[in-house]
């Protein structure tokens, strides 16, 4: 990578740091100046009214340096994508589109049945690619659902993270006529937020009695299979790919049909971030190294499916 592409991100990195300390200072200030006025009040003392100027300047700058740190926090992410994230896509694949700050068509996820409701998300890191020939995309996701207060401030309204993680989708190069539904149970201690899904509503893990069985002992005590007919499951559930699925980590839920796979991961994380490790020593080769095993972690979803499949032969 360029020197000075390499000096840019590192200098804009020190920029966020700096704003984002600017930041907590006004958000501390306005705290810090509402109890010292209360504290003046219990003590008999009045203030002249100017004095409320200082914590208006704290509210102030606190969204001002919040404002100005998401954009530059979006500039960042723009450079570090396009000069360090794009070049390790490169070593692996063959790039058709990547937007460090996009996501995957929002129609189209409140389209998919294997995706919680929603009415609030973000996203970034959206990679259109082709890796050992198979045709892929991927992004990262954040959604939500949001309320709105009640104008008379009885309820204020909330936020509610129903999905954190990635969405993958693979073309495959069959067209299959109906759905297969692999549902990775929920215990107790790896549940990750509400799913509330179309189809997690209707195969939730109550009704894991209607699962397809496989056979696979360990397989069926991990995931419930659903299918629009019994016998297209098995044959798309072969052994090489129920072993695959079975090697991937994160909480899974997957859906094949026609000449598609789904593949929802939970796992709270966002790839192809920058670490917030304090750590600017110039040196980006420990990020180049972080994005390729993470890199590694989508390329192993695309190969269960591309390998242990014929949908992809």
């Amino acid at each position: 990578m360029d020197q000075n592409i390499e000096s840019e991100i590192l200098e804009k990195r020190k920029l966020c740091k700096v704003l984002k300390v600017f930041k907590i200072v006004s958000f501390i200030g306005i705290f810090a100046s509402f109890v010292a006025f209360m504290v003046v009040s219990r003590n008999g003392y009045e203030l002249d009214s100017a004095w409320l100027l200082i914590p208006a300047l704290f509210v102030g700058g606190f969204f001002l340096f919040s404002y100005m740190e998401t954009n530059k926090l979006k500039d960042l992410k723009e450079l570090m994508g396009q000069y360090v994230v794009r070049s390790v896509l490169g070593e692996r694949l063959h790039v058709i589109e990547y937007m460090p700050n996009g996501y995957t068509n929002e129609a189209f996820l409140h389209n998919c049945p294997i995706l919680p409701s929603f009415n609030n998300m973000d996203g970034s890191d959206f990679i259109h690619g082709i890796y050992r020939g198979v045709e892929f995309t991927f992004s990262d996701l954040t959604l939500r659902t949001e309320t709105k207060g009640s104008p008379d401030g009885e309820f204020l309204g909330d936020n509610v993270v129903n999905f954190k993680g990635q969405f993958v989708t693979i073309t495959s190069r069959k067209n299959i006529n109906g759905f297969v539904h692999i549902q990775e149970r929920i215990s107790p201690r790896r549940e990750i937020g509400k799913k509330n899904g179309i189809l997690s509503n209707v195969f939730s893990s109550g009704n894991s009695q209607n699962s397809i069985m496989t056979g696979n002992v360990s397989f069926d005590n991990r995931f419930d299979i659903y299918a629009s007919d019994s016998q297209l499951a098995f044959g798309v559930l072969t052994p090489q790919l129920m072993q695959g699925l079975m090697g991937l980590e994160g909480l899974l839920e997957i859906q094949i049909a026609g000449n598609m796979v789904a593949v929802v991961i939970r796992n709270d994380r966002d790839l192809f971030e920058l670490s917030n490790n304090g750590r600017d020593n110039g040196d980006m080769e420990e990020y180049r190294q972080k994005f390729r095993d993470e890199l590694s972690d989508i390329l192993k979803v695309i190969d269960v499916f591309g390998m242990n499949t014929d949908l992809f032969q």
